[in-house]
């Protein structure tokens, strides 16, 4: 996985945090001044949660998607 720092991420980012790759999240703020990002997901009970976190601690879900590799008989 990447590292990525506060000016890789734009809002509406799917991302996802580093301890926990199931859930997903979406980048609603930038506070560049204080290098945190805010992001917003459902929980499991349906209610919508929001938190600030440092740009380390997250990846984008694009990282996470499987890559397909070709197999070839030989």
């Amino acid at each position: 996985m990447a590292k990525y720092s506060i000016t890789d991420f734009s809002k509406g980012d799917q991302v996802h945090h580093l301890s926990n790759t199931k859930l997903k999240m979406v980048v609603v703020e930038i506070v560049t001044e204080e290098n945190e990002i805010s992001c917003r997901w459902v929980d499991d009970k349906g209610q919508i949660q929001c938190e600030e976190f440092m740009p380390e601690e997250l990846g984008k879900s694009d990282d996470l998607r499987r890559r397909i590799k070709s197999i070839t008989a030989l």
